[in-house]
Parts: C-alpha cells; structure tokens; sequence
C-alpha cells in the first residue's frame, strides 16, 4: 500500500513539475507581451478542452483538461505583414524590439526557474559521480557480448561444440553476453573457432542447436586486459569515476579511441576503433565492464591499516604494485603479502598518496584482520527473489544481518557487514530461518525481514535471498553552487548538439579543406535523443532511484535545457522569432505573409516528424525497460557533505 501511494506521490510530481517547466515559459512569453503592449489572445494552464477559466482585461485565462505544460496565443509575433486575431481583425504590427523581448522571455524564464530551483538544491544537496580519477576494468570479453540471432530472451547455453559450459557465479550461463563474460573470466586467452555449435534451453524447457559465428572485440584484441586502471580517455584525464569515464568515451564520438591505462605501475597507451554496442542502441559505448577504485568503508583504531595512516574513504589504487580490483581480488592477494611490509597506492581527495601496511604473519589474513572495512551494496535485486518480495532495493547499502529463529524471534547474534563474503556467509548459516537485514536507503537506516531460498544448483547448495552484491560508490551527495549546475548542463548541451550535427559540418570541413572524412563507426544520432515519453521515463527511474532530490536535479536539467533549445534559430521556436526580428530590424522590411507560411509549415512538418522519430525510439526504450527492476545508469549512494549501466565488481548473493 505504502508502495502504491508512493507511486501516485511520484506522478504527481512529474506532472506537477513538468508542467511547470513549460507553463513557467509559456507564462514569461505572456508578461512580457502584456508590458510591450502586444494583443494576448489566451493564456492556458494544462492543453486541450477548457476545464475552467475567466476574461481579465481582454484576455482569456484557462486550465485545460489535460494537464501537461500550456500554451499562451501570440498572433502579433508571426513576422508577416498582416498579423490577425483569431476572428480574422487586423492587428497593428508589433515592433522587432517587442518581438524579440517577448520571444526572448520564455527562455529566459526557463533560466530563472532554474536557478531558483538550483539555489534550493545547492542547500539541501545534489547526487553527483563520487570522486574518482580513475576507474578499473574488472571484465573484457574476448568476443562482443551482444544480442545475437537466432538467440532468443531467456534461452540458456548449456554447450558449445558438444562441451558443457561450466556454471558462471552459481548460475547457468544465459545468452552470449553472458557466455563471453564467463570465457573470460575462466579462460582469458582462449578463442573459438569461426563457427561454433551453440546448445541452447528455451524458457519452456526446450533443447535446440543453433550456429552462429563470434565477432571479435576490438578492445580484447587491442590489449585491454581485466584489472588496467584506466587514467585517461583520448588523452583527457577525468575526475568523476566511472560515470565521467563512460561519458568521455561516448561523447569523443571519435574514429579511434585511445585509453591511457596503469598496469604492474606503468603507464601505456591502447588504442583501437570502437564498434556499436548494440546493447546501446548503436552507441560507441564500452563493452568491457569498470568500476570506481575500491573505496575504504571504515577503519579500525589501532589496526595496522590505521598505524598505517589509512583513513576512511580512502581509494585502494594499487597493492604491492598490483592493480586493485575489488575486496575480493584483494582477499585474494592478502596471503601472498603475509608478514611482509607492502607500498600501497591510495588516492585520498584526488591526491595520490603511498603508505606501507605491515601484513601480521597469518596465513588467514584478511581485510578485516587488518583493520579494513568495505562498503556492501545491492547493485541488483532479482525479480520476485525474497529480497524483492521483503522490499529491498537496487542500491541499498547493507550493514548488519541477525539470525532469526523460525517464528520470527531473535537468536541474539548479529552480523556486522565489513565485506561482501561476510554478508553471504551471515545468509548462508541461516539453516533456512529468517535474518533480519539492516540497511541504509538515501541516508536513512532501517530493516526488513527476508526468508532465504536454498539454491540447488550451487554446490553444494546454498542459501541465498536474490540480490548482486557490490563494494563500489558510484555517486554521493554534494552541494553544488547554481552557476556551476548551468554552467555544467550548457556545456553538455553543447556537446551533444555538436555531435548531432557532426555528420553534416564534417562534410563541410572535408568539402573546404579538401581531407578525407573522418567517420567513426559508432556516433551519437537523432535517435538517441529523448522525446517528453522519454523525459517523462527517465525522470520516473530518477524519482525511484534517487528520490525527490534526484527528481528535482532532473526537473533543473529539463528546464534549462528547454531555455537552450527554444533559443536555436529554427522559425518554429523562439530563436526562429527572435532571427526573424533581427532580420526586419536590419532590413527595415516585413516578410510577407505567403513566405513565412510556406517557411513555417515546413519546419513544422519536420519538426513534427522529427519528434514522431525520437518517440518511436523512445517508445522502445519504455517496452525495454518496463518490468526491469533497476536502471543502470542509476547511482548507488554515499552521503558527504560539502564535496553511473556503472559496472561494478559482484558476486550473487
């Protein structure tokens, strides 16, 4: 029930606040047109059939019936020789100042709503990429793992050529992206022949053979290898971890990419051409998985991490010289390191620093042991597992698990969770009875119960309550100034459009200069654009993931972005006004009606079939995503004061 109100809470805010980002334009258009002295028609909150409304001083205000954005009737801002109201009576012709102002305040408006929305969130705090000037690769498949005809939604692999494929993580392999993360992992540098005879189970328990021919990934042959630390992006450094990253590679929209990467303390550049990931729509996006260096969780007085001047939030670059991929991996390396004193890399506040921890002479060392305490997240929670069912989410932090005897009652013994082996280890003694999980959602701490299910596959078989366990942040809480939020969405605004229109100033260039094109495989298009079902989608998957104050950061983006492209000079916006404007300003002379309508009705038919296109692209993303339990561009969260699908290293639990 909670649940469902809380759903109702959120399509109120979208539309309340969507609305609002067109209505506050709309509304700036309206006062400024009344101060010139141009005839205002009527001014509507919410479109369609009039629901209520009155007359004031000749002009009609109303609330539609649907409420979404609204409209206000200009006709003196149409540059043609014969502006007309509604009824067909003359209108005297407005000047090129009035016009220019009038079309100029909506936009403008647009920008003053933002920033008084900023200020507000400058206070009360933003989710921003955690601080981190690197990230580490922790999978690169050695084949493409994408969608592959005739592989079909949900068929398993259980062989190739006749072998068995061995069980990945616990669970049979699904697909070929997950058959060619599970290769890797297991046999780094094994290949397939050209052809290969894939076994595969269909959800209804059907087996079939099917062939197919495995693409090779450009970024395996170039070199790229699991546990590089990659330091820069086509020679550009990043600060904000793996969200920074990914949006670096996506944005060079470049032929070649080159990646500058840390390997046994070294640096060296690799350089490949990227292919569409057409699990990205055709982006130039990263097949190889990343997470943000492994972050320190908290420190135990006196350990030998604290002697050794290890503080929390500390960033765990490198061991011994080794590249630090994960608590796990650093389990792993521990008993290699027993007795001795060992260099660790660290970065604290984006400053490197090197420290020596002195490693006690116990074959069973583990970060614990040491002092050391990691974040545990849920960076995924199954459909339907009992986690789902007790309400857990995708980013909750998990801090505490206590037994439960079966009616529900305490046994007395708690589990503190320092890493992601002893979460699974508190679930797996559970003998089948509830625990009680502790966690922190957004800052707040609470718990729920949850009643494992014995997994039969694993051997042997195991407990488990449905959820993939991370130890990375990807994002924490910050206060950013509101010049800063503008300054960052105009320049990223800018981006896009200059990738957009790439394709058409790079013929230009090549036509002016005479050099070949530079063409890259993979590039940003008009598809991948966002629509209002599109906006209205991602706005929803903020509210769910970040809450109210990942909502209203949104609601900030729509509408300084909304300023930005009603200010392109198209004539069916207020930049096509204002061009217009400025044209009869300089020439002194009116279009003549016949031309504007001939000039307006086609970019309005293009405009409208531009939008039909990025709805259709946006309709599929919503059949895509609907029914998926978490976005993966979506953070998991750290609060800090004063100071994204991201991939990060997991374990099923």
């Amino acid at each position: 029930m909670l649940e469902f109100f809380s759903s109702i809470l959120k399509v109120i805010f979208i539309v309340f606040f969507f609305g609002f980002c067109v209505g506050i334009h709309e509304f700036g258009h309206m006062i400024v047109a009344l101060w010139q002295g141009l005839h205002v028609e009527k001014f509507s909150i919410g479109m369609g059939p009039k629901l209520w409304g009155f007359k004031y001083k000749g002009v009609d205000y109303q609330i539609g019936w649907l409420p979404f954005g609204g409209f206000v009737s200009l006709p003196q801002l149409d540059p043609t020789d014969a502006p007309m109201t509604s009824d067909e009576r003359p209108l005297p012709h407005a000047s090129p100042k009035a016009r220019m102002l009038t079309a100029f305040a909506g936009p403008l408006f647009n920008i003053l709503f933002g920033f008084v929305l900023a200020t507000i969130m400058w206070g009360v705090g933003l989710w921003e990429p955690a601080t981190a000037d690197s990230v580490v690769v922790s999978e690169v498949p050695a084949y493409l793992p994408e969608y592959v005809e005739p592989l079909q939604q949900g068929d398993r692999i259980v062989a190739v050529n006749d072998a068995p494929v061995p069980e990945y993580l616990g669970e049979t392999v699904e697909r070929w992206g997950d058959l060619c993360y599970a290769w890797n992992a297991l046999y780094p540098e094994a290949s397939v022949e050209d052809t290969v005879k894939l076994t595969v189970v269909d959800p209804d328990g059907q087996e079939r053979e099917i062939e197919m021919t495995p693409r090779r990934n450009p970024e395996f042959d170039a070199g790229l290898r699991a546990g590089d630390r990659i330091v820069a992006v086509n020679g550009k450094p990043f600060t904000g971890g793996v969200s920074e990253f990914q949006q670096e590679y996506v944005y060079s929209n470049a032929e070649n990419i080159t990646l500058t990467v840390v390997r046994n303390g070294q640096r060296q550049d690799i350089t490949y051409s990227p292919v569409p990931n057409a699990g990205m729509e055709g982006l130039g996006f990263p097949f190889f998985a990343t997470l943000n260096p492994l972050q320190v969780g908290e420190i135990t007085p006196d350990s030998p991490a604290a002697q050794a001047g290890l503080e929390e939030n500390d960033m765990l670059l490198a061991w011994g010289g080794r590249n630090v991929v994960g608590a796990r991996q650093l389990t792993a390396l521990l008993p290699e390191y027993v007795g001795q004193t060992v260099p660790v890399e660290i970065s604290r506040n984006g400053h490197a620093l090197l420290l020596n921890i002195e490693v006690p002479a116990d074959e069973a060392i583990t970060p614990k042991a040491l002092g050391i305490s990691f974040h545990v997240l849920a960076s995924e929670v199954m459909a339907d597992s009992p986690a789902a069912q007790a309400g857990l989410r995708y980013g909750d932090q998990f801090l505490a698990v206590e037994q439960l005897t079966s009616d529900g009652q305490s046994t007395g013994q708690m589990n503190t969770v320092v890493d992601m082996r002893g979460f699974q280890q508190a679930v797996r003694q559970c003998g089948g009875n509830p625990v009680r999980v502790f966690y922190s959602r957004n800052g707040k701490e609470s718990s729920v119960v949850v009643t494992p299910q014995l997994n039969n596959a694993m051997d042997p078989p195991t407990y488990m309550v449905g959820v993939v366990l991370s130890d990375a942040l990807s994002k924490v809480v910050t206060h950013v100034n509101p010049w800063t939020q503008f300054t960052r969405i105009m320049h990223s605004t800018a981006r896009t459009l200059g990738l957009l229109f790439a394709p058409l100033t790079s013929r230009v260039s090549s036509a002016v200069t005479g050099k070949p094109r530079s063409v890259p495989k993979a590039q940003i298009g008009v598809k991948h654009m966002s629509g209002p079902l599109g906006i209205l989608q991602m706005l929803w998957f903020k509210l769910r993931d970040e809450g109210y104050r990942g909502g209203f950061a949104f609601i900030i983006l729509i509408t300084f972005s909304l300023a930005v492209m009603n200010l392109l000079p198209l004539p069916v916006l207020d930049g096509g006004h204002i061009l217009f404007a400025i044209i009869e300003a300089i020439t002194r002379r009116r279009m003549p009606a016949k031309a504007f309508s001939y000039i307006y009705n086609a970019f309005a038919v293009m405009l409208i079939g531009l939008m039909l296109y990025i709805t259709f692209y946006d309709g599929k993303r919503l059949i895509r995503y609907s029914g998926i339990g978490s976005d993966d561009s979506q953070p998991v969260v750290q609060e800090k004061n004063g100071h994204k699908a991201p991939a990060v290293e997991q374990t099923k639990e």
